[in-house]
């Protein structure tokens, strides 16, 4: 395994791990700094899937993609099977991969603390000591999202697609913030935290090296795979993008989604393919 594939996989875990520093504390980051981290990663996958990632699929040096029959159906049910993976995995995060935290009783917990105002619990929603924490259920669905969308992040040639990583590193950011606030909130400690955010954090190393080596290195199934994890995060960025106020415009986030666009077009994603310039 090449250093380069090594250095990956730390930037990918220490991305994650590095937002533990805030348990502490207790500090929360700021919901309009979240928001503009949400938007610029959203718009970077958004751009990286048409600029770097689908290309590759459909464009790569291998013949077959070109006399195999029914292959540009497949790859693109393949998109369609993300697609609906991820809006199956949903049922689990709610919606964590959009930097933002769906549960009714933390959401109602949290505004009671930036109010200082006290906060009730409520009988049937997750704080009841009788049922699981929806974090159980968030922590799973999120570790399924970040181990496929690992696995073809390194080809069959040994090279990283730049634009994968650099998405993945973005998207996981309002992630773990998420999750780093539903640990203070559910009064969780400092080890207990870091020890669970860190199963996040690998298990995106651990789709790639499992497709590295217990899947059959075919470039059909790979080409698949690489559809799938486009249609996931097409569902992710498409989600990201829409999912504010309509009726409220700004300028700022819109600056933010021009410069994520100029951002993935000139990261080097499939240099073999097509020039840069």
């Amino acid at each position: 395994m090449s250093t380069t594939i090594i250095l990956a996989y730390i930037l990918i875990i220490a991305g994650i791990i590095i937002w533990a520093a805030l348990i502490p504390s207790q500090r929360h980051v700021s919901p309009k700094v979240m928001d503009y981290i949400t938007i610029f990663g959203g718009a970077f996958l958004f751009a990286s899937c048409f600029i770097n990632l689908v290309p590759h699929i459909f464009l790569g040096d291998e013949p077959y993609r070109f006399v195999t029959p029914g292959i540009h159906f497949k790859i693109a049910a393949a998109v369609m099977l993300g697609f609906l993976i991820q809006l199956l995995l949903e049922q689990l995060t709610k919606g964590a991969e959009h930097g933002h935290n769906h549960c009714p009783c933390c959401a109602e917990e949290q505004e009671a603390e930036e109010h200082h105002h006290e906060h009730h619990q409520h009988p049937g929603h997750c704080h009841n000591s009788t049922t699981i924490h929806p974090v159980t259920g968030l922590l799973i669905g999120l570790c399924i999202h970040a181990f496929l969308e690992g696995m073809p992040m390194v080809d069959l040639d040994g090279d990283i697609h730049q634009g994968l990583l650099y998405g993945i590193v973005l998207h996981n950011i309002p992630i773990a913030l998420v999750l780093v606030g539903l640990f203070m909130h559910n009064h969780y400690g400092f080890w207990r935290s870091l020890a669970l955010l860190s199963i996040f954090a690998v298990m995106t190393p651990l789709g790639s090296l499992c497709n590295l080596f217990l899947v059959p290195q075919d470039e059909v199934l790979q080409s698949l795979l690489m559809g799938v994890v486009v249609g996931i995060l097409l569902h992710v960025a498409v989600s990201i993008l829409f999912d504010h106020d309509h009726n409220n415009f700004s300028w700022t986030k819109f600056a933010l989604i021009i410069i994520a666009f100029v951002a993935a077009y000139f990261t080097p994603g499939c240099p073999e393919i097509y020039p840069l310039f």
